[in-house]
């Protein structure tokens, strides 16, 4: 055992292999050289292109919570997607966003970040709109982690260095651009991460520090419209609106910290603890449950928490947690509600739970640290090393209906876009459509 430790040691000091790091705390090595690994475009036969709309049009979907609405074709859950076309892409952690007829993300090109608009047709790139910046870390790698934001013809984004832009979705042109950071900044460990959230006439974005944890923007000139006094160091959740007691709360999150507020002012209207062992870094997104309450759920040993809200006497909203589990610890994915159950990855395993009281239901295979989407009746799963799974949404019993390599088997991070039948995947090197409409 510890020759191997020295030559794993030896190979890594002399580049002979690199390391990489896919979500649990064991590393994978990959050898380096001209193994083939560099994808080559590939475009196969397509017919036209079926409507797309409402189509993915920001991170985790339409409304924000992993759901996608009703495909317009019936797919064949049973089988692979066909592949429509292959491409290159830079490397990076941001999600893909689907609308009309094209496919929006953020890769990293050298040393710029860019957006970068592709052809929903064939993959052939659009436009694409870059500022000079570069984020690295041991862990999590190189290049953006943000999902671009689209709305009104206008797409939203966020690069790592804290430049927020707007710019016209057809043609990439420049609308406004602002910094969301301050002098003397503390970046989150692993990068700034939180997507852009565009609400009434506001542009959302949740980067934490001391002078203001969140930040909205008037979207149609950049002006700042309010900074909150909600502060600490930022984590890497995206801001989120949750209806609770028939009011919208700005959900956030500081390191060791929750707080609900107000969307329009940025007032805080709640907070509370939020401890999570070795780092308080929540990465999961809160999810809207029944009943005016809500899931909280992390990695790290942490696990989930049911809480129900209710309106206090002293304070406006009284917040107790209903249930604890530590069968669904939410490291990076954020888990799905369908018909009173969650459904979500309990480290990589995916396990099903009782909205209601937090009860297992099942424990179901292992996927790595990937994302699931819900579609209907059916978990679309992208598993951390680009395996495709479709696992029925039933809290009965887990049954997988299928399960693939999609995409090369590089660190897959990142979250697909679902609509129209269309499916587009990408990792740190190809993005790729395929057509779920149609059988292999």
């Amino acid at each position: 055992m510890r020759r191997l430790a020295l030559l794993a040691g030896l190979a890594l000091l002399t580049g002979c292999v690199s390391m990489e790091w896919r979500g649990s705390m064991v590393p994978h090595l990959e050898i380096n050289g001209d193994d083939g690994r560099e994808p080559k475009p590939v475009a196969l036969n397509r017919g036209a292109l079926r409507p797309t709309e409402p189509g993915w049009p920001q991170f985790r979907g339409p409304a924000r919570d992993g759901v996608t609405p009703a495909q317009g074709v019936e797919p064949d859950w049973s089988s692979a997607p066909r592949a429509r076309w292959r491409v290159p892409v830079g490397e990076g952690h941001s999600s893909v966003i689907l609308s009309g007829q094209s496919v929006f993300t953020m890769e990293q090109d050298g040393e710029e970040e860019l957006v970068t608009a592709r052809s929903l047709d064939d993959g052939e790139i659009l436009w694409n709109y870059g500022v000079r910046t570069r984020w690295g870390d041991f862990m999590s790698g190189v290049g953006p982690r943000s999902t671009p934001t689209l709305h009104a013809g206008r797409l939203y984004a966020l690069f790592t260095d804290g430049s927020l832009v707007c710019l016209e979705a057809d043609s990439g042109k420049l609308l406004w651009k602002t910094k969301i950071i301050q002098e003397g900044y503390e970046f989150p460990e692993w990068g700034l991460s939180c997507s852009p959230l565009v609400w009434k006439g506001l542009v959302i974005v949740t980067p934490g520090g001391e002078k203001g944890a969140a930040r909205a923007y008037h979207s149609g000139s950049g002006k700042p419209a309010w900074v909150s006094d909600f502060h600490g160091e930022g984590v890497y959740l995206s801001p989120c609106i949750l209806n609770l007691l028939g009011r919208d709360q700005l959900v956030t999150a500081v390191s060791g910290r929750i707080a609900f507020l107000e969307p329009l002012s940025g007032k805080t209207n709640w907070e509370a603890p939020w401890k999570i062992f070795l780092n308080n870094a929540q990465i999961a997104q809160p999810l809207a449950l029944p009943g005016n309450s809500f899931l909280l759920s992390a990695g790290y040993g942490k696990g989930s928490e049911g809480l129900a809200v209710s309106a206090g006497k002293e304070e406006p909203y009284l917040v107790k947690t209903a249930w604890r589990s530590k069968n669904l610890k939410s490291k990076f994915s954020s888990p799905v509600l369908k018909d009173g159950f969650v459904y979500g990855f309990n480290e990589n395993s995916l396990t099903c739970l009782d909205a209601s009281d937090g009860e297992l239901k099942w424990r179901g295979r292992k996927y790595g640290y990937g994302r699931v989407l819900l579609a209907g009746d059916k978990l679309v799963i992208l598993g951390n090393t680009g395996i495709l799974s479709v696992v029925e949404a039933n809290p009965e019993k887990f049954m997988e209906t299928y399960s693939g390599q999609l995409l090369s088997d590089d660190r897959c991070w990142n979250g697909p876009a679902l609509a129209g039948g269309y499916l587009v995947a990408r990792n740190g090197l190809e993005i790729a459509c395929f057509d779920w409409a149609q059988k292999q």
